[in-house]
């Protein structure tokens, strides 16, 4: 099967750890995604630390340039990046610890010139909005949410409704905008969330980089989204959140998600269901040609 990955990081310098993770992994292509508004990930430093993994191999590497926060002109960053050679625009934003830690609410009159060109040029943009449901549900939160000071459920934190309601606004005014809401748009309870903007929004699509409560949802209706999945085969793509030092191989996001997919059985880390069985050719609309047709048949020459 022919793979594509649309969704991994970095922080750091990456020399070839890229190439070599594509290698092992068989992909004909992988996408970087800076997340350059963000403390943890080096701020506007990582721009160009996902820019040099594109230029290790720019044949295979696409690049999603971030924005950076306070900046004057929102306008003149996202064309700089698209001129210096990304492929797409990355936002997280809407991430409640990145909403709280930039106070960039994106759907705020300083963004609309963005959007426009963004709209205007049919430039991909990748965007994480919100967290998983249970983040803000104290009793429902995994372990690994307040590990990370993922949990949203003591105040202080925007509420999932609120964050749905920026990119939602952003579209509003801009509806031919190419968005691809990362996470499955973190709707694996609310599969009609998900079916009204596919079918308001012609140019949105999602990408199925685990949350991994997204495979939860499936194994508790496994008919309801394999109709989702055929329905929708066009608009999906494959994403696995690797970042720079994780494995290659074994027990992966990746193989997570190509055994969803599948026909067999899905073991996510101790949670055990059943594939979407999806037919062969659908799996590899997802896994591949979706994100050519989203963001280009080939990475932008540098």
């Amino acid at each position: 099967m022919k793979i594509i990955d649309g969704h991994m990081h970095t922080r750091h310098s990456p020399k070839n750890w890229f190439i070599d993770c594509a290698d092992a992994r068989g992909y004909s292509a992988y996408a970087v995604l800076a997340l350059s508004c963000m403390r943890s990930f080096g701020g506007a430093a990582n721009n160009d630390q996902c820019l040099e993994a594109k230029r290790a191999d720019p044949t295979r590497a696409y690049f999603f340039a971030g924005l950076v926060h306070p900046c004057p002109d929102h306008l003149a960053h996202v064309r700089h990046w698209l001129d210096r050679g990304a492929d797409g625009i990355k936002l997280i934003e809407t991430k409640p610890t990145v909403f709280n830690e930039t106070g960039a609410d994106l759907s705020a009159p300083e963004f609309d010139e963005m959007f426009a060109f963004l709209e205007e040029a049919g430039t991909p943009i990748i965007w994480h909005v919100g967290d998983p449901a249970t983040f803000w549900r104290r009793e429902e939160a995994p372990s690994f949410a307040f590990e990370n000071g993922w949990f949203y459920g003591d105040g202080g934190f925007p509420s999932l409704e609120q964050l749905y309601a920026i990119p939602e606004a952003v579209l509003s005014r801009h509806p031919k905008l190419r968005i691809a809401f990362a996470h499955l748009y973190f709707c694996g309870d609310d599969r009609a969330h998900l079916q009204r903007l596919l079918d308001a929004y012609e140019n949105v699509r999602l990408d199925i980089t685990p949350g991994g409560e997204m495979y939860d949802h499936f194994f508790l209706d496994p008919d309801g989204w394999r109709r989702f999945f055929l329905t929708y085969q066009d608009r999906i793509h494959l994403g696995t959140d690797t970042d720079m030092g994780d494995a290659y191989l074994g027990q992966t996001p990746l193989k997570l998600a190509l055994d969803a997919l599948g026909d067999g059985e899905v073991n996510q880390w101790g949670h055990v269901g059943s594939g979407l069985n999806l037919p062969a050719d659908v799996q590899e609309k997802i896994t591949f040609h979706n994100f050519r047709a989203f963001a280009g048949k080939a990475p932008r020459p540098l």
